[in-house]
């Protein structure tokens, strides 16, 4: 049979045409603010209408139900892309039903399931009759599970024109004029719609609710080439927060997401979908800023972000109010300061560096101006003595005037090697070479230096390192930390004690332990043992005279290799000079 064309037939083809062109026409505005949901929303008007077309010249009535089960897709998705189309433009949506949007589904998807099983059940349709005002128009009996479901879409039509009228009375009348372009279309099909379900039409069985379509698009389309409709949120000033380099957050009263710049995305590392959901739940870091007792204040703090790298910015929050000053949300401003942060840690760092400096240069003039003096003043004192009055003095006391100068010649020696030793080490002039070495001969050379000064003290000295035991290390650098640990060690033990040197191997390092059965210091002593400013000397069993400057050098030659010193001290009982080395790979 041949299809019969009507004049309705030409209205629903004609509202089919301007809907796509008004599809083409908004999908070419890049900048558009819910462009997706809008464009869904006029592309299903156009396939509602072409559907429409084919239903209204379709001859039998078994075409025309089946043309009319593929109208609900667009009967069931327009309510829903408009509402979404309207949250995209409103500043203060209810944040829940953004986030679960995905529930308003659920009635369109049953109903769609329904339509195309009606045969078996008749929730949908319960009957049809050609209408007797004839122009080839069918008559649809509907079954309950049709009301709820037109009850269903014009409730979301209506939910957004609320929606919408709210926003309205927000903005200023410039905004004003242009919303009502939406508000007038959406409202005419919302009339037309609730026209059909309850039967109020000019023809028996006619649904007028095309023509209101076709009305609401020549409202839209004329709102979009003239009066320019999308300015109904001011774009200038979206764009502006989205060119900004500090981010942009705005909360509503409860604290829910309602947008989100880009750079705030960036600098918080965070999903764009994150609008619609509670800032306690994905920006935690945040809290400190939107909780409190003064949440409709002002308020400036600074937070440090560790993920994806660590930077530190000052938000600011500032109180969004309403005309009657109702607390609506707030705007917070996240403003990058980790360059600041960055250079006051570096100047803080300088500062400790310039006092470190500066107390390094006071021991270094105060060992050469009292320590390294005494040695010399000695060795002056004796040779005066023998270069004045040699022959009136004795072999025995010519002997103990020889060994005093060079006694004091070696401690001016060590001093002064230390010293120059230490002081490459913090100019960064002291070579450094590792090599595998064997530690056993490097403690039997140290041992061999240390030997008169050991027995002059009939003290033992004990090397129980194994013969193949190898550390990664500089072989002067080794030597300087063996020979001022075991020298140390002799200092300040008494005649008659026993000094031990071990070794082995703890998770890839050396663990060397320089242990003496001396006097041993308090923890107070032990704790200043390596700082610069905490150098003390402290007499040795036999009187001997110190600066600590060799344990400092010992702790930079040990850290120097990534190793670490530490010491284990009790009075009366000893000391034990524990240090690592990386050992053989």
């Amino acid at each position: 049979m041949a299809w019969q064309i009507t004049y309705i037939t030409w209205i629903h083809l004609i509202t089919s045409i301007i809907s796509l062109q008004l599809v083409f026409s908004v999908y070419n505005m890049q900048q558009i603010r819910g462009r997706k949901p809008f464009l869904s929303m006029m592309a299903l008007s156009a396939f509602w209408s072409l559907i429409l077309t084919f239903e209204s010249s379709a001859p039998t009535i078994a075409e025309k139900v089946t043309w009319s089960q593929f109208e609900y897709f667009a009967n069931m998705g327009i309510p829903l892309m408009f509402l979404r189309f309207i949250f995209s433009h409103d500043l203060d949506p209810p944040g829940r039903l953004r986030k679960y949007f995905w529930i308003l589904w659920v009635i369109p998807t049953v109903t769609i399931l329904l339509v195309f099983t009606h045969f078996a059940h008749q929730l949908i349709w319960t009957g049809f009759s050609w209408s007797p005002a004839g122009h080839n128009i069918l008559i649809y009996r509907h079954g309950p599970a049709f009301y709820v479901a037109m009850a269903w879409s014009v409730g979301m039509i209506f939910f957004a024109n609320i929606i919408l009228v709210r926003f309205i009375l927000k903005r200023p009348g410039y905004y004003k004029s242009r919303a009502w372009f939406l508000l007038s279309g959406s409202f005419l099909a919302l009339l037309t719609g609730m026209a059909y379900v309850v039967g109020f039409n000019p023809v028996e069985g006619l649904d007028i609710s095309p023509m209101g379509t076709l009305v609401a698009c020549f409202i839209f389309f004329w709102g979009i080439s003239r009066e320019q409709l999308f300015d109904i949120v001011p774009f200038s000033h979206q764009l502006m927060i989205e060119k900004m380099k500090d981010g942009v957050i705005i909360l509503d009263n409860r604290n829910f997401i309602t947008d989100i710049s880009s750079a705030a995305v960036q600098a918080l590392n965070a999903d764009r979908g994150i609008s619609g959901c509670k800032i306690e739940d994905v920006l935690p870091v945040l809290l400190p800023v939107v909780q409190g007792a003064a949440t409709e204040q002002e308020m400036r703090k600074e937070i440090c972000l560790e993920v994806p790298n660590t930077g530190w910015f000052e938000v600011t929050r500032y109180p969004l109010r309403g005309p009657r000053e109702n607390f609506l949300g707030s705007l917070l401003i996240l403003h990058d300061i980790s360059h600041r942060k960055r250079s006051e840690m570096q100047l803080r760092k300088l500062a400790e560096e310039l006092t470190d400096l500066n107390q390094m240069k006071d021991r270094i003039y105060s060992i050469i101006a009292h320590d390294l003096r005494n040695p010399f003043n000695s060795i002056m004192g004796f040779s005066r003595l023998l270069a004045g009055s040699y022959d009136e003095f004795s072999d025995s006391e010519k002997r103990i005037f020889a060994e005093n100068i060079f006694s004091s010649s070696k401690s001016a020696y060590n001093l002064l090697e230390n010293l120059l030793e230490w002081s490459l080490m913090q100019l960064g002039q002291f070579e450094f070479s590792p090599e595998e070495l064997f530690l056993a001969r490097l403690a039997d050379e140290s041992f061999a230096l240390s030997k008169l000064m050991a027995s002059e003290k009939s003290i033992e000295l004990v090397n129980s390192i194994a013969p193949d035991q190898v550390v990664v290390a500089d072989h002067n650098m080794v030597d300087t930390i063996l020979r001022n640990l075991v020298s140390n060690a002799i200092k300040f033990t008494p005649s008659g004690g026993r000094i031990v040197v071990s070794a082995c191997e703890n998770a890839g390092m050396v663990e060397i332990t320089v242990t003496d059965n001396g006097i041993g210091m308090p923890a107070d002593v032990v704790a200043g043992l390596f700082r610069i400013d905490k150098l003390q000397s402290m007499p040795g069993t036999a009187n001997e005279k110190g600066t600590g400057l060799g344990l400092l050098l010992t702790r930079d030659f040990v850290e120097k290799h990534g190793g670490k010193i530490r010491v284990d001290s009790e009075p009366g009982i000893g000391s034990r000079f524990i240090f690592t080395m990386p050992g053989r790979t």
